[in-house]
């Protein structure tokens, strides 16, 4: 049984390490601090029974209608009301109350002069934490006798320090949230299990506190600006590699987090199999199912219980989205597959090893530096991946994280709005003879950004995979227009089109009888000069 200071892995506290007094820490370490102090919450004044056992060894203050509010000691503090918001982790929960119409925070009764606690159980039928992966010192029992049990255990052991990894790096140059007080992709947002994850302008902020190194966020993330970390996609490339090399041509990849039972292992003994071990499963996100695919494997992913659902439901989101490309590709789409542990001899009988000319030797060693860019690596394995790259396109669920941009060309001003918040440079501005608005679906990681920022809303967003126009990263021109030259330095500065639909937007303003057109005819520059010059 794995343990974390005596706790089990079933109480949910497998990533934290106990720290001995005085130990060092690196800045890539998350620290909890915890004292001990205990908040028991609960509907009525049977939490008073539970909280005097949990008082026999720390400090502990109970918050619930009708609890018997008489000295019980110098260990218990007991209040007669409920709590109704609770937020934080060991070592720095905030809890508070309703009084009247009032929010009033609890932490004067907390026996730390942080006025944190550092502990909570919450004995409700209702839990006050509702994530689906709760934090670190939080526990919620409800009416289980055994899970209370185990509660009571965890929190004598969680006294003292703490130490997690710092699971998550984030680079806000790559990050397409937001841009000019927009909000554009927030699927990390949606997928965290644990909140951790929340808006902060035109980017996001990690409290790596709450993160518990789930991974799912990494594989939302459409560019890369979140990664795990603990995961190099690079180490995991050459995994990959040496499990199929040594089990030789047409293996199955078999992909796991948890160890394999015996019995398992024994059936995987009559196939030609490799087998890779990550943890957590997200980590080997689809831009390496594609590689693992290019290089002529099956990858069979086990789906264990231990998952938590946004994660399950992410991963089956990406399976759908990646058996997709097979098909637009011309192959079988059940060379990519997720099942349970049990099902897996039974695949492996009922589907034969045929498969597509792997990538040769020579093509994957060219890429020496695939991995940097996580859309980079998504492109390189679909080019590896062979098949008809010219096949038309295949539509994807709304929400996929490629595709390309419509744009209704007849209202289109070219004002580039869209340009200036792109954050992935999918839409460029070009200015030559013509004007020219040119998109690279490559690089489009269908944010929503730019039809948030079109003033004449004409752009729409159409989730697909193309794979010759992903695959080879070309650009094409969706719209362009005339440039109209300034009528005093005779520079171009705007497009005919914008410049027609600002005049009739204008035509009945009082402005236009007192040679406002003539203004609108000469470019920002000379009309400044001009305004200097009165």
């Amino acid at each position: 049984m794995n343990t974390a200071n005596g706790v089990d892995t079933a109480m949910g506290l497998t990533g934290l390490t106990p720290l001995p007094n005085g130990a060092h820490h690196s800045p890539e370490v998350v620290v909890f601090e915890s004292l001990g102090c205990v908040l028991v919450l609960g509907d009525d004044a049977s939490a008073g029974d539970v909280a005097q056992r949990v008082a026999q060894h720390q400090p502990t203050v109970v918050f619930a209608p009708g609890v018997d509010t008489r000295e019980w000691g110098h260990r218990i503090t007991a209040v007669g009301r409920k709590v109704t918001h609770l937020h934080g982790h060991m070592g720095a929960f905030q809890a508070e109350i309703h009084v009247g119409n009032e929010v009033t925070d609890i932490g004067v009764s907390s026996r730390n002069s942080s006025r944190y606690f550092d502990l909570v159980l919450d004995l409700g039928a209702q839990a006050l934490i509702t994530d689906e992966v709760k934090p670190y010192g939080y526990f919620s029992p409800g009416r289980d006798a055994a899970k209370l049990a185990q509660a009571l255990v965890a929190l004598r052991t969680l006294v003292g320090k703490f130490a997690q990894p710092r699971y998550l790096s984030y680079l806000p140059a790559l990050c397409a949230h937001g841009a000019s007080g927009l909000t554009g992709c927030s699927r990390c947002l949606s997928v965290c299990a644990t909140q951790a994850i929340r808006c902060a302008g035109n980017s996001v902020k990690v409290d790596p506190f709450l993160c518990q190194g789930c991974a799912s966020c990494a594989v939302s993330c459409p560019t890369g600006a979140l990664s795990l970390k603990t995961s190099d996609r690079q180490a995991l490339h050459d995994r990959i590699q040496a499990a199929l090399a040594s089990s030789g041509k047409g293996a199955a990849l078999i992909v796991h987090a948890t160890t394999l039972n015996k019995q398992t292992l024994l059936a995987l003994s009559n196939h030609q199999v490799a087998r890779l071990q990550v943890a957590p499963l997200p980590a080997l996100g689809d831009e390496l199912w594609l590689r693992a695919l290019a290089l002529g494997a099956r990858v069979l992913i086990l789906l264990d219980d231990a998952l938590p659902e946004k994660t399950r439901s992410l991963l089956l989101d990406r399976l759908g989205q990646a058996q997709t490309v097979l098909t637009a590709l011309g192959q079988n789409p059940e060379r990519l597959a997720f099942l349970k542990p049990e099902a897996l001899t039974e695949y492996l009988q009922k589907h034969p090893r045929a498969i597509p000319a792997a990538a040769t030797p020579s093509a994957v060693a060219t890429l020496k530096s695939w991995a940097k860019f996580k859309r980079i690596a998504w492109v390189d394995s679909l080019r590896l991946m062979g098949g008809d790259l010219r096949a038309n396109p295949q539509m994807l669920p709304t929400g996929a994280p490629m595709g390309s941009v419509q744009v209704d060309a007849k209202r289109c001003t070219l004002c580039f709005a869209c340009v200036n918040v792109c954050p992935t440079r999918a839409l460029l501005d070009r200015h030559e003879s013509t004007l020219q608005l040119v998109f690279q679906e490559s690089a489009c990681v269908q944010c929503g950004l730019c039809v948030k920022a079109c003033p004449e809303q004409v752009l729409s967003l159409q989730a697909r995979i193309a794979p010759e126009v992903f695959a080879h990263m070309t650009t094409e021109v969706v719209h362009q227009d005339e440039p109209i030259s300034c009528t005093s330095c005779k520079a171009p500065f705007i497009s005919r089109q914008l410049l027609e639909s600002s005049l009739k937007r204008l035509q009945d303003h009082p402005v236009m009888a007192q040679g406002g057109r003539q203004t609108l005819m000469t470019c920002p520059a000379c009309r400044q000069r001009e305004m200097l010059a009165v």
